[in-house]
């Protein structure tokens, strides 16, 4: 019974401190867009890294699940203004960027 009992606790003690990495497309355009949301997400207590390839909209985020969800981070994103995969930025909160940040923005 011990050994089933310290078998088990080894199995689900890292579980707690692991990570996940996840690719998030977003509607990012420029480089203040990869700035406010590295900024943003960086400091977000359970995301170890963010960081943000604009030219391909994509967004690699570092996260412990057992802190933040995915979820979260997609609400994060959209109240930046931003979509994230399929979750839609609310387009008032878009219009609120700056015009080079906006989709389509020169």
């Amino acid at each position: 019974m011990k050994t089933l009992i310290i078998i088990m606790a080894l199995f689900t003690f890292p579980v707690f401190g692991q990570t996940v990495t996840d690719t998030i497309r977003t509607s990012a355009e420029c480089g203040q867009c990869k700035d406010r949301i590295e900024s943003k997400l960086n400091y977000t207590k359970g995301v170890k890294y963010a960081e943000l390839n604009y030219e391909t909209k994509l967004l690699i985020v570092k996260y412990k699940p057992t802190v933040i969800s995915k979820d979260e981070i997609y609400r994060i994103l959209n109240e930046l203004g931003y979509d994230a995969d399929a979750k839609k930025a609310d387009p008032e909160v878009v219009k609120t960027l700056p015009l080079c940040c906006q989709p389509g923005g020169m």
